[in-house]
């Protein structure tokens, strides 16, 4: 007990010194959930392809990275691990040199042609990957445990979301997806799926709470990597990564006193 009360004084004063010693003004965070442009094979959802290299898409990522360019961002954070950072630095210098194509992820098409508009020195990698996605596990326990409301239900999801953007791909630009993509119905809805997981098996299988521990974990990691990447001194800063990534950091970063979250709508 004295040391849980030792620990809480302890935190109290450094919140309380912390707090003192922020600065007047916050860091403006523009959470930026996006689709994949080119897919990975790895979300649960597919999608038809975006034809990102043709001349529409073209004109319409440039029309995309015009609108984030008003933003001012003084860094650009990418959905790429941590260990590919040199890489990414050196393709980034080759880009800027003109002796690098720009491959079809929107952590190119979009981040890269961002930071050399903006004069940047280039793209922070700050993914994790370093985690479990066991939806195989998940749904063998749902067959196991005969629970084909939970199965026809996820399937029903799955099919849904799929129709929908694959529909939206013919008529919508790039823009207008993004937007669609990030608001607060869609957050919660993102979010809230994973918690639908826990009630998949019996009270001996804990397959559901752990992918959705998992899922919550590598974005804790991703989280972590974009704070140790901040000096503290940034006014703007840009987070790109897939939606439901966007969905876990905002939940986090919320709690943030130095971060002020900008809506999608009021910068696209």
């Amino acid at each position: 007990m004295k040391n849980y009360i030792l620990f809480f004084s302890i935190f109290c004063i450094a919140g309380s010194s912390h707090a003192q010693s922020s600065p007047d003004k916050k860091t403006e965070v523009l959470l930026l959930g996006f689709f994949h442009f080119a897919s990975s094979g790895l979300d649960v959802a597919k999608f038809e392809d975006v034809n990102i290299l043709s001349e529409k898409r073209q004109n319409e990522i440039k029309e995309l990275v015009t609108k984030l360019k008003q933003f001012k961002p003084d860094k650009i954070f990418i959905e790429v691990p941590v260990s590919l950072q040199k890489r990414y630095d050196s393709l980034f210098t080759a880009y800027v040199n003109g002796t690098h194509v720009l491959e079809i992820s929107e952590t190119q098409q979009v981040g890269f042609r961002l930071a050399k508009e903006c004069g940047l020195g280039g793209v922070h990698c700050v993914d994790y990957r370093a985690s479990s996605f066991p939806m195989d596990s998940v749904v063998k326990v749902m067959v196991a445990n005969k629970q084909a409301d939970m199965l026809q239900y996820l399937q029903n999801g799955i099919q849904t979301e799929q129709a929908n953007f694959n529909e939206q791909l013919k008529t919508k630009t790039i823009t207008q997806l993004l937007i669609g993509g990030n608001n607060q119905k869609m957050y919660d809805k993102l979010v809230g799926i994973y918690y639908f997981f826990l009630k998949a098996g019996d009270k001996n299988n804990h397959a559901g709470s752990f992918l959705a521990s998992e899922q919550w974990r590598r974005n804790m990691h991703i989280y972590e990597n974009i704070l140790k990447s901040m000096s503290g001194n940034e006014q703007k800063v840009l987070v790109m990564f897939g939606t439901t990534h966007v969905a876990m950091l905002k939940e986090m970063m919320k709690y943030n006193e130095d971060l002020k979250l900008v809506p999608v709508n009021k910068v696209l």
